[in-house]
């Protein structure tokens, strides 16, 4: 069987053997819930804190200030939701780029149901945010504003260390979607300069099912999940005790290895942009530079995005399009329409995003398959 070419890592990542062999010695060593006072028990804890310890070490912060949850969604939700709910006597009004991940933007907007107003940023042509008009928009009353590291569909690249400099001073909590960053950003606390900062599992070599939100010293934070102490008891529940240890090490092998995986991802990605770009009638969709070096988004003219992956998965290559599927059809791309695409140009685009597995014969193999499946499905289209 042919192997297949996964151009989707913003999707998942493949689990590192490092990880996945932390996860079965956990789960056949430590199967006791950490909540027990007895030897299981206790030593289902020691791995639990172990990796906590692990992945404070990692981003240099304390191990208090990490709180394991089921995956970056819940972590942005916890952080969110969380974060107005406990401030709001401070203030009612919420700020977030229209261009965040849903996980942000459903709970930004549940969050109106409760009386806050929910201020969406506009971002520029690019798809990246203005920090001038990101801070200019959390006025007095301010309490939470969102701002990603990079947007998960164009890879475009935020001024988050700017925008939470300024925050801070006026006394606005900052969240970050950091999902895709490791090992690609410097994602330290210290350097983004968020108060709350949301990473998953399976997005850099983990497992599927972890997540981690860092929750600065002393911030705020309201419980969503009730039932019990756990997680500084704002995240009740049996803790993934496994999950966090696979984590751990596949973060810290992320953080370990960026200095030499990054110029290497970004040379990958300029032929290939350069590749994808000499197919006729083809657009780069996103900064070509300030961005992810592993993600890159194309405008197909002519073309439908759901048609050409098809076509894609059928020759063996996976990778995704610029739009969600939705219950009985399919939307267009929040993140494309904020950028002023048509629901028609934003249903052409595909999104192209590697990791370590995927080397320079490989993204030549993609680009030739790309050029013939574009072409015939532009002639079936005459």
């Amino acid at each position: 069987m042919p192997r297949r070419l996964h151009f989707d890592a913003n999707a998942s990542t493949p689990l590192l053997p490092a990880a996945a062999e932390a996860v079965a010695r956990v789960d056949m060593t430590a199967w006791g819930n950490p909540s027990s006072g007895h030897e299981e028990g206790r030593r289902a804890r020691a791995a639990l804190d172990a990796a906590r310890d692990r992945v404070a070490g990692a981003l240099g912060c304390r191990p208090r200030e990490i709180v394991f949850t089921s995956g970056g969604t819940e972590a942005l939700y916890l952080a969110v939701v969380g974060a107005a709910r406990a401030r709001a006597n401070v203030g009612r009004r919420v700020v977030v780029s229209a261009v965040e991940h849903p996980a942000v933007l459903d709970a930004a907007d549940g969050l109106v149901a409760a009386g806050f107003e929910v201020v969406r940023v506009a971002p520029r042509p690019d798809g990246t945010v203005d920090p001038d008009a990101f801070i200019g928009a959390a006025t007095p009353g301010t309490t939470v504003a969102c701002l990603m590291a990079a947007n998960h569909e164009t890879g475009a690249v935020m001024p988050v260390p700017a925008v939470a400099a300024a925050l801070r001073a006026r006394g606005t909590l900052l969240v970050t979607d950091a999902v895709l960053a490791p090992g690609l950003l410097d994602v330290a606390p210290a350097t983004l300069g968020a108060d709350l900062i949301a990473f998953s599992g399976h997005k850099c070599g983990g497992p599927r099912g972890i997540g981690a939100l860092f929750v600065r010293r002393r911030t705020p934070l309201a419980p969503l999940q009730r039932g019990g102490v756990q997680e500084e008891r704002v995240r009740g529940g049996t803790e993934n005790v496994a999950g966090a240890a696979g984590f751990a090490i596949a973060l810290e092998h992320a953080l370990r290895t960026r200095t030499e995986r990054v110029p290497r991802l970004i040379a990958l990605r300029r032929r290939f942009v350069d590749g994808l770009l000499a197919i006729p009638g083809t657009s780069l969709v996103g900064p070509r530079d300030d961005v992810l070096p592993s993600t890159t988004n194309v405008a197909f003219d002519g073309c439908e995005g759901e048609a050409l992956l098809v076509n894609l998965d059928l020759a063996g290559v996976a990778v995704s399009t610029g739009s969600a599927c939705a219950v009985g059809g399919t939307e267009a791309s929040p993140v494309l329409l904020a950028m002023g695409f048509s629901a028609r140009r934003a249903a052409s685009t595909l999104r192209f995003s590697v990791r370590d597995d995927v080397g320079d014969d490989d993204v030549e193999s993609v680009r030739a398959i790309v050029t013939g499946v574009v072409a015939r499905l532009r002639s079936m289209a005459r």
